[in-house]
């Protein structure tokens, strides 16, 4: 059976207690031929990260998904997997050499630069709290990584590499080997793998 929704509100026009998760979150999960049991994980996607004007003087733009976990949350088995797929299907960084022929970062259109651009996908990423956000968190983790506010906002804006939380390398030349990828939603533990890569 899909497990409920943990987070409950009294709805504002009867003040019956619901889920707080949008109509068609609910009606998913309530739905017999969607159970988790038949194999199916349905995930909402939190925050996509796009720095999306051409960046520092370089031909591409970044992107990154973010999952949050509020309230010392953890994921289940199945969103674990599930991440960590998207982790695999959106991150590009082992193809990061783009004077290589047929090893390139792929060029998408942007329609705020008005042209074709490179785009870095840096995969997806684990932002937990101990309580709701950055402003009641006794404690903020990155990856299960400790940080602070201000390192938060550094990753968000790229200005850290959000793989590395080092000075983030946009050099062209700069290569990220497949075998070196970070495994974020790692499925034996809690723990990050990527802490051990570099």
């Amino acid at each position: 059976m899909t497990r409920a929704f943990n987070q409950i509100i009294n709805c504002p026009h009867c003040n019956n207690e619901i889920t707080a998760e949008p109509a068609f979150g609910r009606w998913i999960r309530n739905n017999p031929q969607l159970d988790s049991w038949q194999g199916y994980c349905v995930i909402d996607q939190d925050y996509w990260i796009h720095q999306f004007r051409t960046f520092r003087g370089k031909d591409f733009q970044l992107i990154m998904m973010v999952e949050i976990k509020t309230f010392c949350a953890h994921q289940t088995l199945a969103q674990k997997d599930t991440l960590h797929v998207i982790d695999q299907l959106t991150r590009n960084r082992k193809n990061s050499d783009i004077s290589q022929a047929g090893n390139s970062i792929p060029k998408v259109y942007s329609h705020v630069s008005k042209k074709e651009v490179y785009i870095r996908s840096y995969g997806a990423h684990l932002l937990t709290f101990s309580h709701s956000g950055p402003d009641d968190s006794n404690w903020i983790k990155w990856n299960w990584r400790m940080i602070d506010e201000d390192t938060l906002t550094k990753i968000l804006r790229f200005d850290l590499d959000p793989d590395t939380l080092m000075k983030i390398d946009l050099r062209y030349h700069h290569i990220y080997r497949i075998d070196r990828q970070p495994t974020l939603f790692p499925m034996d533990n809690n723990k990050c793998n990527y802490a051990h890569t570099k």
